[in-house]
């Protein structure tokens, strides 16, 4: 479980990051002359990104602590990420198999 914790607070750093280059970059394309609308539309999807960071770090943290929401929210979002790779089912095989190890483990989160 330490395992799949740290990697959820890496991937969440690292959607941190990624949220903050695109907020930045839509801002800066739009001072050389790009529409507003992809300056906005470029914020508006940066700050999805971070507000996902932000969430799968507090879900990492809970998976370290076997807190029982973090447990449920990564269920969650592995289900939706699932259903998600319904056009591509090999992008759903790190997922479910996610999934699987969260529901083999369950009896830690009570």
């Amino acid at each position: 479980m330490t395992i799949l914790a740290v990697l959820t607070i890496l991937g969440g750093v690292l959607l941190l990051l990624l949220g903050i280059v695109v907020v930045a970059f839509s801002s800066l394309l739009v001072g050389v002359g790009l529409p507003l609308g992809f300056g906005l539309t470029g914020s508006v999807l940066g700050a999805i990104v971070l507000i996902f960071g932000i969430i799968w770090i507090a879900v990492g943290s809970g998976l370290l602590n076997l807190r029982p929401w973090a447990w449920w929210l990564a269920i969650i979002v592995m289900v939706l990420s699932i259903v998600g790779s319904i056009g591509s089912p090999i992008s759903a095989i790190i997922p479910g198999l996610i999934l699987v190890y969260l529901i083999l483990v369950r009896h830690h989160f009570r």
